[in-house]
């Protein structure tokens, strides 16, 4: 039984408790927040759960096995490291850091240790994701194009709130990763050139629209906001039709529309929840004494993170 604990006990933290609660080889053990009241709330809930003060405290616990880092974008790097260096095995919200080099010597650091580390990038594990895979590589659609991904959500401005910090907030900080990993899954090509169009506002990027080309010539275009509502659409365009899916992230189906006039619609709904086959897969791997995953490798958040920084330079170019 892998016996996890959980740094931070936010709202991603209970949909994370509460999806874990489904899984049969792992359990939660114990949480620890740096706030009085959500501790004593969380005591009160689950008195069976153990409750730190600290994140030392329940790191330097010899019973925990795994921990989910649930904490603000740039508290990521610190507590996953502190984590590795006590051979503890890491599933880390997105963006796993904010920047290159911290998330490289995370992964160095895994391999040093032996320990298993991944950025938790559900796109990669949701059960549709397979079936769409699939049905591209048996060419479906023809030769894939370009790929259009689109998160765009409105919220107000919050004073002191990490989407509105200028050192961790913004909408590429938030949410640009699950626009790569789902454009870099279909893609298989160095980026050649990135331009975009962004607004700022309270010093954070709000509103994004980044072009890509790829050396193999196909584009894609990654449109990101919190000032805006819009479908959370991914359009994958082929040379003999095109597939579409929404939300694209978590998808549990997908349109096919092909050039002969053909349409149909795939369906493959969660395990349980979006959390589940994510949480699933680090089992899976611990299981099997792996360091990484495959469907979600360090290369794959190196990769992620060195597209996010030559698209936030694009910003000022």
């Amino acid at each position: 039984m892998i016996q996890w604990g959980i740094l931070g006990v936010g709202k991603i933290a209970g949909r994370f408790m509460k999806s874990l609660a489904n899984h049969s080889d792992g359990q939660l053990y114990a949480v620890a927040s740096l706030t009085a009241s959500k501790r004593r709330e969380f005591h009160t809930n689950f008195p069976d759960i153990c409750v730190y003060e600290s994140y030392i405290q329940l790191l330097e616990d010899p019973n925990v096995d795994a921990v989910y880092i649930a904490m603000r974008h740039k508290d990521h790097y610190q507590w996953a490291k502190e984590a590795l260096k006590r051979k503890k095995a890491v599933l880390c919200e997105k963006p796993a850091t904010l920047s290159y080099q911290q998330t490289k010597e995370l992964c160095d650091l895994a391999k040093a240790n032996q320990t298993f580390f991944m950025e938790a990038m559900k796109t990669r594990f949701i059960p549709l994701i397979a079936d769409i895979k699939e049905l591209l590589e048996q060419g479906e659609i023809g030769d894939i194009l370009r790929v259009e991904t689109c998160f765009a959500y409105a919220v107000d401005y919050r004073e002191g709130h990490y989407l509105h910090d200028k050192d961790q907030g913004g909408i590429l900080n938030d949410v640009g990763s699950y626009n790569l990993a789902s454009i870099l899954d279909y893609i298989h090509s160095p980026i050649k050139k990135i331009t975009s169009q962004v607004v700022f506002e309270n010093e954070v990027d709000v509103h994004d629209q980044i072009e890509l080309i790829f050396e193999s010539g196909q584009t894609a275009l990654i449109d990101i906001a919190c000032n805006e509502n819009k479908e959370k659409l991914m359009t994958i365009i082929g040379t003999h039709g095109k597939m579409t899916a929404n939300p694209f992230y978590r998808p549990t189906s997908a349109r096919i529309s092909l050039q002969n006039g053909q349409e149909y619609t795939i369906h493959k709904p969660y395990i349980y929840d979006d959390f589940y086959t994510e949480i699933d897969e680090v089992h899976q791997c611990l299981q099997h004494q792996q360091i990484e995953s495959s469907r979600m490798s360090f290369q794959d958040s190196l990769d992620i993170i060195e597209a996010t920084e030559r698209i936030r330079k694009s910003f000022y170019q």
